[in-house]
């Protein structure tokens, strides 16, 4: 991708995958429309200094665009919606209410906002740009190649995905539309949740906002179509659409074969098949999180999205594995820290050898003498810091490198990405999250 001051005035010659409004929308049918729309061309300057590249995406009621921000010289996404629905269906309100519930959610699992605005009549906001893939995208490549996904890699996604969805719920809002190509995939193998098109936001008596009947229907609730659920039970329409995309990744099937909302009422008059049959491998441990996820009485299935991570890599922790030649460099000038990895990794990889230093140097000095399957080293220490280190593992060695540091964002993970880092945790870490991100490292090699 070319850099913020270098930017061409043309759209970049990469496969779309930063998701514009095209969800469905069951009752006033917008997201049928696919009438030609242009948008804004190249080089056409839209608020405060941000200059658009070109096109990243285009659904039925929308746009993404690729721009840089000439004032932060950065790139940035901009998702505008067509002109012909700003004044229908309450479109201007329901597009502000995406972009103030984005903006109430601060975690790294979740794409950042950071303006709004109006251009001819048209609103837009101004988001996190997230170079890299998506879901939807990833799951494509796998079957053009005949491969299913691995077990490692998805659960390290989906640890992801059910933090980023986590923090949503603990702000007030409900996801309303999460599906694969809302996940993306972007540098240093984060996942980045994006358009909360659909989000359902509560009032401060805990109610839920009026909004039409909408999504898109494989990955949909249920109870979507009733308007008596209680507003502590709607988060789990969220959790429905996670256990319909940890099934797919999983199993590489769908649980169900949904394409339109009719579909719906025949697919959930039985259970879906137990992922174990699809995929004996998996064994049977995952069998009762993943259809305990997708049970059609939201009352009876899994009752957070936190909680269906937790089952899921208790799941993962079934599986035989034989961890003995794995070796793991730790670097960490905290001696908590330390502490609490070395025990982590030590439980999501008995038997393998884990060495703990307290500076860059030591730990370039441990690697360069005993080479490490993976290293796990702070960005903020004496010595090598990690960018330093990063830097000078890659010259030496092709292994998985995970950099953990008490703050960081976008531009910290394409930074660390651009100089070889393999994947990025914000402190204070989940030791879930790096048991899942580790294994997904290692299952690479």
């Amino acid at each position: 991708m070319s850099s913020p001051d270098t930017a061409p005035d043309t759209a970049p010659d990469t496969e779309p995958h930063q998701s514009a409004p095209d969800s469905v929308d069951t009752h006033s049918g917008e997201g049928d429309a696919r009438a030609t729309w242009e948008g804004p061309s190249a080089g056409t300057r839209i608020g405060e200094g941000y200059r658009v590249v070109g096109p990243l995406g285009q659904g039925g009621m929308g746009m993404v665009l690729l721009a840089v921000d000439e004032n932060l010289e950065r790139d940035v996404a901009i998702k505008l919606i067509r002109p012909s629905y700003a004044a229908a269906n309450q479109a201007h309100d329901r597009f502000l209410t995406e972009a103030r519930a984005m903006a109430r959610v601060k975690h790294e699992n979740v794409v950042e906002i950071y303006a709004f605005g109006e251009i001819d009549g048209a609103p837009y906001f101004v988001m996190e740009y997230v170079p890299g893939t998506n879901v939807a995208n990833w799951l494509d490549d796998l079957i053009l190649e005949d491969k299913l996904p691995s077990i490692d890699e998805s659960l390290g996604y989906l640890d992801q995905i059910c933090r980023g969805v986590g923090a949503i719920h603990e702000s007030g809002t409900v996801h309303g539309d999460l599906k694969p190509s809302n996940i993306l995939l972007g540098p240093a193998s984060r996942v980045a949740i994006a358009d909360l098109g659909l989000s359902r936001l509560f009032d401060h008596a805990g109610r839920p906002g009026e909004h039409p009947m909408a999504g898109t229907p494989a990955y949909m609730a249920p109870e979507f179509s009733r308007t008596d659920l209680p507003a502590h039970m709607l988060h789990r329409s969220d959790v429905y659409a996670i256990g319909v995309m940890a099934y797919e990744m999983l199993t590489g099937e769908p649980p169900f074969d949904i394409v339109t909302t009719q579909d719906m009422i025949v697919a959930h008059a039985s259970p879906p098949p137990l992922p174990s049959l699809l995929r004996p491998e998996l064994g049977t441990a995952f069998d009762e999180p993943l259809l305990a996820s997708l049970a059609v009485d939201p009352v009876e299935r899994t009752e957070s999205a936190d909680l269906l991570r937790r089952q899921l890599l208790r799941a993962r922790d079934s599986l035989e594995a034989n961890h003995e030649e794995i070796r793991i460099l730790l670097a960490d000038d905290d001696s908590d820290f330390l502490e609490l990895a070395r025990e982590t990794l030590a439980y999501g990889f008995p038997g393998a050898e884990i060495e703990a230093v307290t500076d860059g140097s030591a730990a370039l000095a441990a690697i360069d003498r005993k080479e490490a399957s993976m290293a796990v080293i702070d960005l903020d220490m004496p010595g090598l810091n990690g960018v330093e280190l990063t830097a000078a593992l890659r010259e030496r060695y092709s292994m998985p490198i995970v950099v953990c540091t008490a703050a960081g964002g976008a531009p910290d993970w394409q930074l660390l990405q651009g100089i070889g880092a393999d994947g990025f945790l914000v402190k204070p870490i989940d030791p879930f999250a790096l048991i899942a991100l580790a294994r997904k490292m290692l299952d690479s090699q």
